[in-house]
């Protein structure tokens, strides 16, 4: 087997346990990335240079956008706190 196809296996188990293991959504996303990061080592071990050009472009962009989701999450579980616990986090 290639090394690149052994390595790619190997993160892609690492970022699939981390994700399943971890209870903070912070490292559940950086797992996720690791897991991206392996998919794409797939793919380019099976040559597909295209699909992998476009994958590695698209995923970050994925995960910047998870991240701001995460941000937006805490920050209005913060300020709505102060009004008390009768209020749903996510109302406006």
């Amino acid at each position: 087997m290639e090394a690149l196809l052994i390595l790619s296996l190997f993160v892609c188990v690492f970022g699939c346990v981390g994700v399943i293991l971890h209870n903070d959504y912070l490292n559940k996303i950086i797992m996720f990335a690791f897991l991206e990061g392996g998919i794409i080592g797939l793919i380019v071990s099976m040559y597909y240079l295209d699909i992998a050009i476009v994958s590695s472009i698209l995923e970050p962009i994925g995960t910047i956008v998870l991240l701001l989701g995460a941000l937006k999450y805490t920050y209005l579980k913060k300020s709505k706190k102060r009004y008390g616990n009768k209020i749903p986090i996510l109302s406006k």
